[in-house]
């Protein structure tokens, strides 16, 4: 069930929107914000891609720039707008957006929960502290390989991950066999890389390992006025290597009595990040010690409106942006679903590869359910094996009466489309 408290009647409300690349897209926000609220978008236009969808963005509401801009200035360029609210749906900014919201007292996470929120090795520190069981992980700083690693006092089982302290989308996320291998790997992502984080790896439920699905989902939650709602627990496919995504639905292939113990867990995790307000996307993997947190992130989970609308009818967007506006919003989750709303991915091999050809896409286009076949990697394309899921070749949207019809998708999706490559990868 949803409360939602009065609309202010003497004028349409103003939400700020921190927004940038791989953000949900324009038009579903500017959708969900129909009947609710006025848009102003928050960019930064040094980056090119948001340089050139600057006008675009125009059309829907007035564009700040933020680039190169500190809280304070943020807050001075915003002074003649008076935004009654903040929202953004990535973890970029995420802390600058804190401190900005903070600045003009608007509900958002605090600085600190968002410090936790995109900063990995803050965030198990963080968990840990309130006596979440998490992997063992040591911080890598920036600079050389063997030497970074050598410095460490490494203390965790083999294989580890290693990856990124703040990412998205895996991208430099790999599985590690030893502390040599792991050098290896930083010497490949060079000298400028990023901070990075060793952690051990969570080995998964066995129960699970011959199953079609994989043995870790995420709940997406919302958190109104320091209420949590748990809405829906979206499944996966297992992962291709380096730790890329191949597909997500809602709702996950679940046991009804297995959900309380990871709805507990969940609820756990974001009580003791002190999340307030906002909307939570946080991974769980299933173990042999049962339900583990991987991470949570402040913000939607990608994919996740469109598969939410698809399974319930509900638009998250619009409910992100009620929530940022004060609004109290609440639901005796997971909600009930109609349909199961998928959206699959074609990975490329694990190798840095040119495609040469892509073949098939209009069968699995036609095929019933299928809404949408996005192409996201086109012939001559030079593919980067370290980029993570963003690298996929293609997305495929849809909906399906059940989770057999679901795997009968996914399966055709990987015997249709044909992807010819300018060289022999594994």
């Amino acid at each position: 069930m949803i409360e939602t408290s009065a609309a202010r009647i003497d004028q349409r409300p103003l939400v700020a929107v921190g927004y940038g690349p791989r953000c949900v897209p324009v038009m579903s926000l500017v959708e969900a914000a129909t009947g609710v609220c006025d848009l102003l978008w928050l960019v930064d236009e040094s980056l090119p891609e948001m340089a050139r969808m600057a006008d675009l963005l125009r059309r829907f509401g007035p564009v700040v720039d933020i680039a190169g801009r500190d809280a304070a200035a943020q807050a001075h360029l915003l002074h003649s707008h008076r935004p009654d609210a903040i929202v953004t749906y990535l973890d970029d900014h995420m802390v600058d957006f804190a401190v900005l919201a903070a600045e003009l007292r608007l509900p958002f996470h605090t600085p600190a929960s968002a410090a936790a929120l995109v900063d990995k090795a803050l965030q198990r520190e963080t968990l840990s502290r309130a006596g979440l069981s998490m992997p063992r992980c040591f911080s890598v700083p920036p600079g050389g390989g063997g030497d970074a690693i050598a410095a460490l006092d490494l203390d965790l089982a083999w294989p580890a991950v290693l990856k990124p302290r703040s990412a998205q989308g895996s991208r430099h996320t790999f599985l590690v066999e030893d502390a040599g291998h792991a050098a290896r790997l930083l010497d490949t992502l060079g000298p400028e890389r990023e901070p990075m984080l060793l952690e051990e790896y969570l080995s998964g439920d066995l129960d699970r390992a011959d199953g079609p699905f994989a043995d870790y989902l995420s709940v997406e939650s919302l958190v109104s006025q320091g209420v949590i709602s748990h809405i829906a627990l979206t499944g996966r496919f297992p992962l291709a290597e380096n730790f890329r995504e191949t597909g997500f639905f809602i709702p996950a292939a679940l046991e009804p009595e297995e959900q309380g113990p990871l709805l507990e867990l969940t609820t756990a995790a974001i009580e003791a990040l002190g999340i307030r307000t906002g909307c939570l996307h946080t991974e769980v993997k299933f173990t042999p010690q049962g339900p583990r947190i991987i991470e949570v992130n402040g913000r939607v989970g990608g994919g996740v409106p469109e598969m939410l609308a698809r399974a319930t009818g509900i638009s998250l967007l619009e409910l992100t942006l009620r929530i940022a506006l004060g609004e109290s919003v609440h639901f005796d989750g997971p909600v009930s679903t109609e349909h199961i709303g998928y959206r699959f991915f074609l990975q490329p091999p694990s190798a840095s590869a040119t495609i040469q050809a892509i073949e098939g896409i209009d069968a699995i286009a036609d095929l019933p359910g299928v809404d949408a076949v996005s192409i996201h990697q086109r012939p001559g394309t030079d593919l980067d094996w370290k980029d993570g899921s963003r690298n996929h070749i293609l997305a495929v949207i849809g909906t399906a009466s059940d989770h057999a019809e679901l795997l009968a998708v996914h399966r055709l999706m990987h015997q249709q489309v044909i992807v010819v490559y300018s060289e022999s990868v594994p």
